[in-house]
């Protein structure tokens, strides 16, 4: 019985690891590859979490493997003693972590107070979407699915470049990230997507964009966590170039509205990846402003053949 015991315990403590191990795989790829956060700071936030599995795991093996062995049990060298010592008390660090994190999200959900100062209070993991990992440029603008916007004779040539992101949707390559760093040292970034090669639409409402970017509707939103992090954010669409720029600063706070808008103002006119493309109907909505249903179109071969193509100019 004592070593059917041992034997289930180590088996536990490998499918514990295995399990933990994949779990955190699925996890660095889903956020550094898709959604393009820093490696560095995502192996921050997921050690601790890792820590408790892997945790459990070596405590179920070593139980296991105690009750296997008939000999009996030596005393620890205090070497061992010491390296015991440390690992509990990383895993209790681990564990209050985890648990301040917790509180901490939960306390700011509860007594959130939204819009108040002229910007957004939000939580410490609201941020967590616009801060992007940049690859160089000649590896992210690689069998881009359209021509970015021409920055060479724009503000933007004069910032220090920190590289650029690609991004699929609906199987095209046809969104781009691009980074920059002011001279104060504040992060910028440039998003753009071009929806005619993709075939997305979008709609906005008109009193969401009360700014104006060169007389274009835009919208600006400004958030700020409880520990001072911020993201300002611009976003417009000019014909079928859907676009957003922000820094990561208040600029409620810190006088950067100014730069903010002249550097969105200053891009040229985009050019769509598929010129002759057939806008779909825009969307009707209802008096309460929800999108109306409008009626099954006709299944024809053609209509099947074109929404199997990933590119709906090609």
């Amino acid at each position: 019985m004592k070593k059917a015991t041992g034997t289930l315990l180590r088996g536990t403590g490998q499918i514990i690891n295995i399990g933990a191990l994949l779990v955190l795989a699925v996890y660095l790829f889903g956020t550094v590859v898709w959604m393009h956060a820093p490696l560095f700071g995502v192996l921050a936030s997921a050690a601790p979490v890792a820590l408790l599995p892997l945790g459990l795991a070596w405590l179920c093996r070593r139980i296991g493997r105690r009750l296997q062995d008939e000999s009996p049990m030596l005393p620890a060298s205090p070497r061992k003693r010491w390296l015991l010592a440390v690992i509990g008390l990383m895993t209790l660090g681990a564990f209050a972590t985890l648990a301040r994190s917790g509180y901490q999200e939960y306390d700011c959900h509860a007594n959130r107070t939204g819009h108040a100062d002229g910007f957004e209070r939000v939580c410490p993991g609201d941020l967590a979407r616009w801060d992007v990992g940049f690859l160089p440029n000649v590896i992210a603008t690689r069998n881009l699915a359209f021509t970015p916007v021409d920055l060479t004779h724009t503000p933007f040539a004069q910032l220090e470049s920190l590289g650029a992101r690609a991004e699929t949707a609906f199987g095209v390559r046809s969104r781009l990230y691009r980074g920059f760093r002011l001279p104060d040292g504040h992060r910028l970034t440039l998003y753009e997507e071009d929806m005619s090669s993709n075939g997305i639409t979008t709609s906005r409402r008109p009193e969401d964009e009360p700014e104006r970017i060169n007389g274009v509707p835009a919208r600006l939103v400004v958030m700020e966590d409880p520990s001072g992090k911020a993201v300002s954010m611009l976003s417009w669409v000019e014909g079928r170039r859907d676009y957003q720029l922000w820094i990561d600063a208040n600029i409620v706070r810190v006088p950067l509205r100014e730069q903010l808008f002249a550097l969105a103002a200053s891009l040229p006119r985009s050019v769509p990846a598929c010129p002759n493309e057939v806008l779909p109907r825009k969307t009707r909505r209802g008096p309460d402003g929800m999108p109306l249903d409008d009626p099954m179109p006709e299944i024809t071969p053609f209509n099947v053949n074109a929404g199997a193509d990933r590119r709906p100019c090609k």
